[in-house]
């Protein structure tokens, strides 16, 4: 397929503020926004017009796949985690 990308996102606290400028970047950047939904929540102001996928506690798996299946439809894919 395509060109995709992953973007492996720590959030820091959680506040916009906190976030380095290369994480807001690559929410920015990102066509789908995967993460747990608590983070999702938190960058709210980032994901209008993007594809989000969340997901529960414990589906790490889950998260990991879909990353990788969209990053190999050509897709801009940016994991979002804590820290």
């Amino acid at each position: 397929m395509g060109n995709g990308s992953i973007f492996v996102v720590g959030l820091g606290p959680g506040s916009k503020e906190y976030r380095t400028i290369r994480a807001q970047q690559a929410l920015e950047e990102a066509d789908v926004i995967v993460g747990y939904n608590t983070y999702l929540k938190i960058i709210r102001d980032v994901t209008e017009g993007k594809e989000v996928i969340g997901a529960k506690m414990k589906e790490e798996l889950f998260r990991a796949r879909i990353t990788i299946e969209k990053a190999l439809e050509g897709k801009k894919v940016a994991l979002v985690s804590s820290g």
